[in-house]
């Protein structure tokens, strides 16, 4: 007999779904696939796993548990760098949470608990490279293996792996509370997705790194409260159109112990975006304050000054992405959306880009060999993931992936490997690894089958299938969403629009349903997600009608998905909520407050209330400067369209969140008392902005669920 699934059970352990690998990678020499893999008996402590191409044998490398200095890793003790690492990084696991392999070896580093370690796949023991006592972050491998460095307290340090004895050298020495070498400061991580402070030269020669300086942003007290008390965090929050950090970059010679600075931020380059270090040379992207403007600087290793290698502008803002690559003859891969969507050129500083021909919008550029370019991306829907060859020549693109779904991928270019990652709606997950160009069989690494042994099996026949579609806008772009129905639908049943609908983020893809999706469906509740203009994997013209104006066609194309329910025969379009998460819960009090005979009731989760109190480089994205411009800063906040609230409205926020402060929720509390409207509020002492720990989520769920079935029709009740 089938199974319902209820909140208690969706976040309880054993997971529903099979323990995912993940971060995995192919070795240098092509032998191997490591990857990170859930310990047996919990979840939440990853171990590191080998697969033996020759063999087609898998063992566990290195067992957390064997590595810790407690058989579980205390999240307390972690240190200050350490915790916005994970946080900005959205790493919510244990045990080993980073490794690299080591170029011309058969060996990994390893990280845990503040320590790395070396091991060889031949070797039984593995060796502590780092201080026990003393706890180290932010680690990086050199180019041939050679070195190892690291962040500790604010300095940057560094140890030669070939070296015996291992010792540690200091790289600075000038840290303070305000001032940081070697490591990604809030901005860099949270908002430009830039993870690292520190890069290595192709010959080992020189360690670059960032010197942050904090000193001149406001600091904020924030309020931070969990289970034991409450306490004042002074934290140096850089407001829209505030002061930011300085930055600088540093180059460190090791021969000589030589340190200078080799570029500052100005107001042209206020931006230090990325940072890339190739055979040819030192190459960094900057972006001015308001990101309209993209240069790509360049120098070799052996000169001071520096040459524009490449530069692009934009009356809204340009994306960030991890796509310049050098490729093996010397040239440079990237991808611009100049044209409105991503693209692959070639760029050299002699002659103007080269434009390849590719599918219709690539996501991300991963790999080259001699004669192509290879990047993911999708030709006929942006629900679909690929994988793409596309000629250095110019000719014709290839799609090596077919089978429909949502494909990610690994690639070793130079043995000529890729491992697939895929899901699809009929998929829960195959992970395989693939020889470029050839007919020979994958070899299959992971394959979730939903059998009698898989903790899912029980509730396998009340699966909920999901229906992909798309609607079109006045200007013709297609919204594609995917729309689940509720479990045994029988008369009209209430919806809930799960929304985002912010920049960088796509929810409708052709994978495996979600468990959250249907949690909802076995409460009798049907669930449509719809990606509007504004959101990711469409390209910059899809994305520029919220410049300056969000919270407005974002809500426009909500409606639009509003207006297909009318064609489902089980909807009840007069029993209608909504409800999201951080941009989604923003958007659930603007499609609340817009729209209120639409939406019979909505949940907001950590929404952003005033844009002007959210950070600078994410905000000034999206709308300038708010002194150039209050009036958008409040037409696009919520405070401003309150009045309207006319429907019963649940928020919720994480008590120590330091990324949408909690602030946001208390201005939305202070408000809606101001103009006598009722409303329900939950709050979580100690939960940060993902509110992920089992509890939290099973609180939180199963007081949504409450909600809706309280104010929407047909909803099945249940206990808080």
């Amino acid at each position: 007999m089938a199974n319902t699934l209820t909140p208690e059970r969706l976040f309880a352990e054993p997971a529903l779904r099979l323990a995912q690998p993940s971060q995995f990678k192919i070795s240098p020499c092509g032998n191997y696939v490591s990857f990170l893999q859930p310990n047996d008996t919990n979840t939440s402590i990853l171990d590191l796993w080998i697969f033996d191409r020759t063999s087609e044998q898998r063992f566990c490398l290195l067992a957390a548990a064997t590595l810790a200095d407690e058989e579980k890793e205390n999240i307390s003790a972690l240190s200050p760098t350490e915790r916005a690492e994970r946080e900005r990084r959205r790493q919510f696991t244990q045990g080993i949470t980073e490794y690299f392999w080591r170029p011309n070896t058969a060996s990994v580093v390893a990280c845990i608990d503040g320590q790395a370690f070396l091991a060889d796949i031949e070797q039984s023991e593995p060796t502590l490279l780092t201080n026990r006592d003393k706890r180290q972050a932010a680690f990086s491998i050199s180019p041939n293996g050679e070195f190892l460095s690291y962040v500790r307290n604010g300095d940057l340090y560094y140890l030669n792996l070939s070296d015996p004895n291992k010792a540690e050298h200091r790289t600075t020495d000038d840290a303070s509370a305000t001032l940081s070498n070697g490591a990604a400061d809030f901005l860099a991580a949270e908002e430009m997705h830039r993870f690292k402070g520190h890069w290595w030269s192709n010959d080992e020669s020189l360690l670059f790194f960032s010197k942050v300086d904090e000193s001149k942003v406001e600091v904020s007290n924030r309020l931070e409260v969990d289970a034991n008390g409450s306490r004042t965090i002074a934290q140096r929050y850089p407001y829209a159109g505030a002061i930011n950090p300085t930055i600088s970059l540093w180059q460190h010679d090791l021969a000589t112990g030589k340190q200078q600075e080799i570029w500052r931020d100005n107001p042209e380059q206020a931006y230090l975006a990325r940072v890339n270090a190739t055979a040819s040379g030192l190459y960094i992207q900057c972006q001015d304050r308001l990101q309209q403007t993209l240069v790509i600087l360049h120098k070799s290793y052996t000169e001071s000054q520096w040459h524009t290698f490449h530069a692009e502008h934009s009356t809204t803002w340009i994306n960030l992405t991890d796509d310049f690559i050098e490729l093996p003859n010397g040239g440079h891969g990237f991808t611009t959306e100049s044209n409105g969507r991503r693209q692959v050129i070639l760029i050299n500083q002699q002659s103007a880009p080269k434009h390849l021909a590719g599918p219709t919008h690539i996501n991300q550029l991963i790999g080259a060999d001699g004669e192509h370019i290879y990047a993911c991306g999708w030709q006929d829907a942006p629900i679909e993931n690929h994988l793409f060859a596309i000629p250095l020549d110019g000719g014709g693109f290839v799609q090596i992936t077919s089978e429909p779904g949502w494909h990610d991928f690994s690639l070793n270019a130079l043995q000529g490997l890729f491992l697939d990652r895929f899901t699809s709606d009929k998929m829960p997950l195959r992970v395989q690894l693939n020889t470029i160009g050839s007919e020979s069989e994958a070899q299959v690494l992971f394959d979730e089958q939903i059998n009698s042994g898989h903790p899912y099996h029980p509730f396998a026949a009340n699966h909920v299938a999901c229906e992909f579609g798309s609607v079109v806008t006045c200007d013709q772009q297609d919204l594609h969403f995917r729309l689940t129905p509720p479990l045994s639908p029988v008369g009209k049943h209430p919806v809930i629009v799960y929304v985002y609908g912010g920049p960088g983020a796509q929810k409708v893809r052709k994978e495996w349903s979600p468990l959250l999706l249907q949690l909802f469906a076995h409460y009798g509740f049907g669930v449509l997600e719809l990606d509007n203009r504004g959101s990711n994997n469409r390209g910059r013209d899809f994305e520029a009608p919220i410049y300056q104006a969000m919270g407005s066609v974002e809500v426009e194309d909500q409606l639009l998905g509003i207006e297909l329910l009318k064609s489902v025969p089980w909807a009840d379009i007069d029993n209608i909520g909504i409800f999201g998460h951080s941009y989604g819960g923003y958007m659930t009090l603007m499609s609340l407050c817009k729209a209120p005979g639409i939406f019979k009731a909505g949940a907001a989760v950590a929404p952003v209330s005033d844009w002007a109190l959210y950070d600078s480089h994410y905000t000034e994205r999206y709308m300038g400067l708010p002194q150039d411009n209050p009036e958008a800063y409040k037409q696009s906040g919520v405070i401003a369209h309150l009045d309207k609230l006319a429907n019963p409205l649940l928020l919720m926020h994480g008590m120590a969140d330091d990324n949408v402060l909690f602030t946001h929720s208390t201005l939305i509390m202070s408000e809606l008392q101001k103009l006598g409207k009722q409303f329900e509020l939950m709050t979580y002492p100690g939960a940060k902005h993902s509110m992920q720990e089992a509890h939290v989520s099973t609180h939180r769920f199963s007081t949504i669920l409450n909600f809706f079935a309280r104010h929407l029709k047909r909803g099945t009740n249940v206990e808080n």
